[in-house]
């Protein structure tokens, strides 16, 4: 790793800061907030309580990964960076963003759960696709840290495609993957595709999807190489 990739890191990382404490302060207090209202209600009728935490997480990477492309890589070739070393600070900065959200995600989920136990909370429910497999924290973490790369891939491949080809491009690239989505859904082949797919989930599934993501970000370099500072409107 030369020192311009670990530059761009140290901007992408530092630029991260503040949102990432915004963004956990927000899901923590929200989390503390109905996990107090879940104790006060055990005993009144079925009550019931559940917490996605991935839902959060999920939208959190999708969000900055799609962002990255108009606030970050302008910035960085302005600067003068290198644009196969932007395409490698990106990787290095997805996979360790995805890992550091899995990490901390779960960690407060399992701390929650934890207190829940002490306090006798047993209305307040997470959900998570690892009840699909062995719900630990250990297989909530690889899940999730393979399938947020996967999103940041994805979104970050979208960004920059609305960035080269503008809103028109970028809305015309949206309404074909509906159009082949609603298709796949009336025709039925959608349907049956993931019903023939949630039964056999495993973590191999999972790690399949993470490849998809690294293949979707080797896409990406196509856009970085011709990427210039003005984005077209």
């Amino acid at each position: 790793m030369n020192n311009q990739v670990k530059g761009l890191l140290y901007y992408y990382t530092q630029d991260l800061v503040r949102t990432s404490k915004i963004f956990w302060s927000i899901l923590i207090t929200m989390l503390v907030a109905l996990s107090f209202l879940a104790y006060f209600l055990i005993d009144v009728g079925a009550t019931e309580f559940y917490w996605a935490m991935p839902f959060a997480t999920y939208t959190n990477v999708c969000i900055i990964a799609f962002q990255c492309v108009k606030k970050d890589i302008p910035f960085g070739l302005k600067m003068g960076a290198i644009r196969n070393n932007i395409f490698l600070s990106y990787f290095y900065f997805f996979l360790a963003y995805s890992l550091f959200m899995a990490i901390l995600g779960n960690t407060v989920q399992l701390v929650t759960e934890g207190m829940h136990h002490l306090f006798g909370v047993n209305n307040f429910i997470f959900s998570h696709p690892a009840m699909l497999l062995t719900d630990n924290w250990l297989t909530r973490t690889i899940i999730d840290t393979f399938f947020m790369f996967f999103l940041m891939a994805l979104l970050f491949l979208v960004g920059l495609i609305f960035y080269r080809s503008g809103l028109i491009g970028g809305g015309l690239f949206l309404a074909a993957f509906l159009v082949v989505a609603l298709y796949g859904l009336f025709d039925g082949w959608l349907i049956d595709a993931f019903a023939n797919i949630l039964p056999d989930t495993s973590l191999l599934t999972f790690f399949i999807l993470f490849l998809i993501g690294v293949v979707l970000y080797l896409i990406s370099y196509l856009f970085i190489k011709r990427m210039t500072v003005v984005q077209k409107v």
